[in-house]
């Protein structure tokens, strides 16, 4: 099997190099994008199998940033991740389709556990649902 394809929508540097190693060290392809443009144009090239998006990506919202993915790739899991602590943040980014809310630091075990459940999640989905066998009637 090919390895997930992760997409980085992040502007501080610091961050998108931490999770680029830990990523391309665990085997996930990665992309990176630093703007809203960038991430979108990605999404048109590329099939990516989870996003990681930051709340604020060059002055402009991540929740805009997941609406207008959401146009390319309807069904992309995505992470937000923010530095701020708000329970409206997290709840809107979890209204704009976000799957996960993840405050920084980021906890790197944290973060490769949340991409593994979400590719086991979406690898399930994604396979054939076995036919469920009849009882067989007694006469």
């Amino acid at each position: 099997m090919p390895a997930a394809r992760i997409l980085i929508v992040e502007d501080e540097r610091q961050t998108v190099d931490t999770l680029r190693d830990l990523f391309e060290h665990h085997g996930y392809e990665t992309e990176v994008a630093l703007n809203k443009h960038v991430a979108l144009t990605i999404l048109q090239e590329r099939k990516m199998d989870i996003a990681i998006i930051s709340t604020t990506v060059q002055e402009v919202s991540g929740i805009e940033i997941l609406h207008d993915a959401r146009k390319t790739s309807p069904n992309l899991p995505v992470i937000m991740i923010s530095n701020q602590k708000s329970k409206r943040l997290e709840s809107s980014s979890v209204k704009a389709g976000a799957n996960v809310f993840i405050l920084k630091p980021l906890d790197s075990a944290f973060i490769l556990q949340t991409i593994e459940n979400i590719l086991k999640t979406r690898l399930a989905a994604s396979l054939p649902k076995k036919p469920k066998a009849s009882p067989k009637s007694k006469k």
